[in-house]
């Protein structure tokens, strides 16, 4: 994901984009969260959640391996396709691996399980920019010899970067089909007819205000989340000041990357603690506090600010996911992480949207729209996922 964050500045500049264009990258890929997330959740509910699993690996291959078509002919459109292809994979992956981790086991430890498994996505969000701020490193050097041979050795570097992960990608999905998953406890109840399965449509469930809010938080949230993560490089090569480069812009990119993992790590184990709710209230509230100084344009003391915002951003998604889960099981559990995921579209229209202003008003007017948006999700952590919760 954060691989497709920051790829939106380097490809707007060789492919000669506007921002609202290089947006479509965004577009593209969150897009597919919406298109894939209803039938994800039908596979798992006939499959069970190793076959959604094993669907989605299967699509992010193929992905993956589209690039090399999309790289090779310059293509933005055909790469924008292998982009949606991903991300239609992981979709999939999402709308099964999410609901697995956060119901295997007791509600009180839903937060903490699905925020503990999403650290470690953190890992790859750092190995990405830092990749490509290698790439753009060199591209960036190479351009004293011509933008033609920078662009076509930024192409080079990331079709390999997308076959390794094809690869990759392929012998996961060997290993995991030999594997039997266990099943979580909301699921063997359901299946013995001890858990009520009422309710569990997808406007039943949008009868719930605690749930019905929740999908709006996570829908703003993460095209919040996305929308900074792809305008930072460009934020930061116009205010740190001279002497910062693309290469230098997308390895601060990764200094982000790994706020935002830390940020997880370090909080994960207070939701064993502390009620997540409350913890995810103050973090947005920070976050908005953060992103307001952002706007203000205060040089580096803004991209700083910006950066240390990921640090506070970083439970957002899970925590939202598994708060809008609390009390729904079984078939309902997989019908609510599909709206969920579906809710990720956020992060193709927000971008957007941001990206149409940004054009019009500047990035400081841009960066100022998010601000009520994390005070949205503060106010749902606080009071709006209280609102009717009830066991489904």
């Amino acid at each position: 994901m954060n691989l497709v964050n920051a790829l939106n500045s380097p490809f707007a500049n060789y492919i000669e984009l506007s921002s609202a264009e290089a947006s479509l990258l965004q577009v593209a890929y969150y897009g597919a969260y919406f298109v894939m997330a209803i039938p994800a959740g039908l596979i798992a509910k006939r499959f069970g959640y190793k076959g959604g699993v094993i669907s989605g690996l299967l699509l992010f291959a193929l992905g993956a391996f589209m690039v090399i078509p999309a790289t090779s002919m310059a293509s933005y459109g055909l790469f924008l396709f292998a982009m949606f292809v991903i991300a239609l994979g992981a979709a999939s992956l999402e709308t099964n691996c999410n609901p697995y981790i956060t119901k295997l086991g007791d509600e009180k430890g839903e937060s903490f399980r699905i925020n503990m498994a999403q650290s470690f996505n953190g890992v790859g969000n750092i190995v990405g920019p830092l990749i490509l701020g290698q790439i753009l490193g060199t591209t960036v050097a190479s351009g004293e010899s011509g933008f033609d041979a920078a662009k076509t050795q930024f192409l080079n570097d990331t079709r390999t970067i997308y076959i390794v992960i094809g690869v990759v990608l392929v012998v996961v999905l060997a290993v995991f089909a030999l594997f039997k998953l266990p099943t979580p406890p909301g699921d063997e109840e359901e299946a013995a007819g001890g858990a009520s399965s009422k309710n569990s449509s997808f406007f039943g469930l949008l009868k719930r205000p605690h749930f019905a809010l929740g999908v709006l938080a996570e829908f703003i949230f993460i095209g919040l989340q996305v929308a900074g993560m792809a305008v930072f490089s460009a934020y930061a090569l116009k205010h740190w000041g001279a002497g910062i480069t693309a290469g230098t812009a997308a390895m601060m990119l990764s200094v982000l990357s790994l706020l935002f993992t830390i940020g997880r790590f370090v909080t994960t184990p207070l939701m064993a603690k502390f009620d997540p709710a409350k913890i995810l209230g103050v973090y947005m509230t920070i976050s908005a506090v953060l992103m307001f100084v952002v706007f203000l344009g205060l040089g580096k003391v803004s991209v700083i600010a910006f950066m240390v915002a990921y640090l506070f951003i970083s439970i957002g998604y899970p925590t939202i996911f598994s708060l809008t889960l609390k009390g729904i099981k079984g078939s309902a559990a997989k019908t609510g992480s599909s709206a969920l995921v579906m809710s990720i579209v956020g992060a193709a229209l927000i971008p957007l949207l941001l990206g149409v202003i940004q054009d019009a008003a500047g990035i400081e007017i841009a960066i100022l729209v998010m601000v009520p948006g994390f005070l949205f999700v503060a106010w749902y952590a606080f009071w709006g996922s209280k609102i009717g919760l009830k066991e489904a």
